[in-house]
């Protein structure tokens, strides 16, 4: 593939000073204090309940059931609030832009540079690719805590990087995190997000890279793929990006992010190109049909209900280039990957809250890959009876091991709530994750080098080794490997998902 020929040019060290300007059109005034008076009474209405009535989920403490009521208010009207989507993006925008920076935290922009034709990047990409005039910079920024920062900086660059230009070239041994942001395709950024990658920074003592890709409804599918995949060449390019070794990279993205992470994942396996070592999904959007039961019986998230087709605020139709065109693309494995084909993937760690509406196709996800539950899955409502059921560390024989981590009570991406006792929890199974995928890595290295030193006779198949999960896990909390999943159902522990009306590898969509 084709590279450009400069590298990554640095914008600044810190969010740009802009004039951010609250001057909606006047006749939009009465709309927005309407909202922010319901915002009001809500709250008020939830404190002085709160003593005598119990929360939507019992386990709630009292500033998450109010937080909770205020982003579904905000949800639930959008389409009143607002006239479009330049609208949303200006109060997030504004929002964000003024809450206060913590002095911990290291952000580094970036314009990363897309030659003309681009990567010459294949299958889906390729028309895209085509029209890369070479002008199009790619925004991407750096995130980490400042005491991560100063130490990794403090390292001297690899080896096989001493030529790159790039300042932030790769460190000897250093890893570090790739991630794209949620937003459900249309809004949000790396700036909506910083607070919560600097916690996961701060967390794993990692740098993170992170892309601010292009969103729709401007700019519909394969748009974010192509500025993802990208943005993954950069991180890994030794001559003018930073030079990381794939093995040394680990993926990352929430809700729609964590569904994009992993269709670049299925992409560069489908056309032979790197992939990243592993990958950590928080609630990811999995099945852009939302046909999977916990959309309708986890009304309690924050997530609004499945939008009707004819919304103006519809996610999926933007995402598709329209709403004629869902019913063509919703299936398409790189827009929803649980309908794809699961084989020779990286390993996978999937966390989601019992309460959020996408729990049910992680759920499905899981089963589908052959993975297990994580030991994080003491729900009130789930038996789990053994019977039928797998014994942990079963390592799935169609893609790397995949393993579920389910909150008790959570709603969607919870790991973005400072405030919750289990937000910390999930950023230290994140570091866990890594550390022992990384250790496997290893040991397997050792082994197949000493199967290649020592002829060991008697014994074939000696220089593999299967990924397991370690830690005991009780024999309970796996789910049942399949080779195929059709006219399925998840175990009643679950409750009723979906029953498909033929086998899901059928149905993957030809790139």
């Amino acid at each position: 593939m084709s590279s450009p020929s400069h590298s990554a040019l640095i914008t600044h060290t810190w969010p740009p000073k802009q004039r951010w300007s609250l001057a909606f059109p006047i006749n939009n005034l009465r709309r927005y204090l309407t909202f922010i008076t319901q915002e009001l009474a809500i709250g008020a209405s939830l404190i002085l309940k709160h003593p005598f009535t119990p929360p939507p989920v019992p386990t709630w403490p009292l500033h998450l059931a109010l937080f909770v009521a205020m982003i579904r208010v905000t949800a639930d009207h959008q389409e009143h609030i607002v006239e479009d989507i330049s609208d949303i993006r200006r109060l997030i925008d504004t929002f964000f832009h003024y809450l206060p920076k913590l002095p911990q935290m290291r952000i580094v922009h970036l314009s990363l540079p897309i030659p003309k034709g681009g990567r010459s990047f294949p299958g889906v990409l390729g028309p895209l690719e085509h029209t890369e005039t070479g002008h199009r910079p790619l925004p991407g920024q750096w995130i980490s805590d400042s005491r991560v920062w100063d130490r990794i900086m403090g390292m001297p660059i690899a080896n096989t990087v001493r030529n790159c230009k790039d300042p932030f070239a790769a460190r000897e041994g250093e890893k570090v995190i790739f991630y794209t942001h949620g937003g459900g395709y249309f809004i949000c950024s790396n700036a909506t997000h910083r607070e919560m990658l600097w916690r996961i920074s701060r967390a794993t003592g990692r740098r993170i890279f992170a892309v601010d890709y292009r969103l729709a409804p401007e700019h519909p599918y394969p748009a974010a793929l192509q500025d993802a995949s990208h943005a993954f060449c950069h991180l890994t390019d030794p001559t003018i990006g930073c030079g990381f070794d794939p093995e040394n990279v680990t993926a990352a993205g929430d809700s729609a992010g964590g569904g994009l992470m992993l269709a670049l994942m299925m992409y560069q396996r489908d056309n032979c190109l790197p992939t990243p070592s592993k990958a950590i999904l928080l609630s990811p959007w999995l099945d852009l049909t939302m046909s999977c039961d916990s959309w309708v019986t986890n009304s309690m998230d924050y997530l609004p209900c499945p939008p009707k087709s004819e919304h103006k605020f519809n996610p999926i139709s933007f995402y598709c280039s329209g709403r004629d065109k869902i019913k063509t693309l919703a299936r398409h494995p790189y827009i929803s990957p649980l309908w794809g084909n699961l084989q020779d993937l990286p390993p996978l760690q999937i966390q989601c809250g019992e309460a959020e509406r996408l729990r049910d196709e992680c759920i499905l996800y899981t089963y589908k890959a052959g993975g297990h539950l994580g030991p994080i899955n003491r729900l009130p409502f789930q038996k789990l009876e053994p019977t039928g059921l797998t014994q942990a560390g079963t390592s799935s024989k169609k893609s790397g091991p995949v393993e579920l981590d389910i909150y008790p009570g959570m709603v969607h991406v919870f790991q973005a709530i400072p405030f919750l006792p289990e937000s910390s929890m999930a950023l230290e199974r994140m570091l866990d994750f890594m550390e022992r995928k990384e250790a496997e890595k290893l040991k397997e290295t050792e082994k197949t080098a000493s199967n290649n030193t020592f002829d060991v006779k008697g014994k074939e198949g000696t220089g593999t080794a299967i990924a397991t999960v370690e830690g005991s896990v009780s024999p309970a909390a796996t789910l049942k490997a399949e080779g195929q999943v059709g006219q399925s159902k998840l175990s009643e522990s679950f409750g009723h998902v979906k029953e498909w009306d033929q086998p899901r590898e059928s149905l993957t969509a030809t790139a």
